[in-house]
C-alpha cells in the first residue's frame, strides 16, 4: 500500500464519496495545515488515490478520527493495508498508542480493527445521537499499543 499526502480538493471528493456526512473543505483544510497536530493520508493502489485516514496527534499518542475507502474498493484488504502502513509511520514518528471510537453496530469496523491488533478499552454510553428511528449508540473505546 503506498501512502500519499492527498491534496485538499481530492481529499474532499473523496470523503463525499465515502460517507454520506462528509467533513467541510474548511476542516479537511486545516487539518492538512497543522501537519504536527493532524497526520493525514491517502491510500493508494495502483497509482489512483482511493482511501485515507486522519489522526489527530498527540505525542505520544494518536487517535484516529477518520477513516474511509471508496465504495467500489471495499472489502479488499485497502483500510487494512492502509492502517497499517500509516500506523508503521507514526510508530516511526515515535507515536506509542493508537485510540479510536467506533460505533457498537459497526462490526465490519470492529472487526477490522480487530485484526489490526486494537482491544477494547471501554465504552461511551449514547455517545452517538440518536437518529431519526434509532435511539443513541454506544461507542467503543479501542487502543492499539505500537512500542
Amino acid at each position: 500500500m503506498e501512502l500519499v499526502q492527498p491534496e485538499l480538493a481530492d481529499l474532499v471528493a473523496l470523503d463525499s464519496r465515502c460517507f454520506s456526512d462528509p467533513y467541510s473543505e474548511v476542516l479537511w483544510h486545516s487539518y492538512l495545515e497543522r501537519p504536527k497536530r493532524f497526520y493525514v493520508c491517502g491510500f493508494c493502489r495502483e497509482r489512483t488515490l482511493v482511501g485515507y485516514a486522519c489522526f489527530s496527534v498527540l505525542e505520544p499518542e494518536a487517535e484516529l478520527l477518520r477513516v474511509g475507502v471508496l465504495p467500489e474498493y471495499r472489502s479488499a484488504g485497502i483500510a487494512y493495508a492502509g492502517l497499517a502502513a500509516a500506523q508503521q509511520q507514526l510508530a516511526s514518528n515515535g507515536i506509542e498508542r493508537l485510540l479510536l471510537e467506533v460505533r457498537e453496530s459497526n462490526q465490519a469496523a470492529r472487526k477490522l480493527y480487530q485484526s489490526l491488533g486494537y482491544v477494547n478499552d471501554g465504552r461511551r454510553c449514547g455517545y452517538y445521537p440518536s437518529e431519526a428511528d434509532r435511539p443513541a449508540e454506544d461507542a467503543l473505546l479501542l487502543s492499539l499499543n505500537l512500542k
